[in-house]
């Protein structure tokens, strides 16, 4: 299946349990992995046949920077739905890593989330035929 690609979106959060931890923003970084066919894209070379790189980041980081999260579980969670809502991918993964562990490079989360099914064309047989046969 083809994706679209975000990868190492360097973003500002308000995550943490502790509140001392929430009150500052940290320095997270979010990979954004998004399922959706990319044939049309790829045969007419148009933007609006696709996800929108700029856009996707831009929605990440107004999600992140809107709220304060706990758990980077819940900022994950909120991304993924975000995500799935204004750019409707057939399922969306999205890594979250945060540098908060002393001795650890990073710790963090990756949450795979699927989207609604596309609806089916009723208006073509099962053989992709327009009803009423080929013509």
């Amino acid at each position: 299946m083809d994706k679209v690609l975000i990868e190492g979106l360097r973003c500002l959060a308000h995550v943490g349990v502790g509140e001392a931890e929430r009150r500052k923003r940290q320095k997270i970084l979010v990979d954004l992995e998004m399922e959706l066919d990319l044939k049309r894209a790829g045969r007419s070379d148009e933007v609006k046949a696709t996800v929108d790189y700029l856009a996707a980041a831009n929605e990440t980081r107004g999600i992140i920077r809107r709220r304060s999260f706990k758990l980077a579980e819940a900022l994950a969670e909120a991304v993924a739905q975000g995500l799935l809502k204004r750019f409707q991918p057939r399922q969306v993964r999205v890594r979250v890593r945060k540098f908060s562990v002393p001795g650890a490079a990073s710790v963090g989360v990756v949450i795979h989330r699927r989207g609604l099914t596309p609806p089916v064309d009723k208006s073509r047989t099962t053989w992709g035929f327009p009803r009423g046969g080929p013509r």
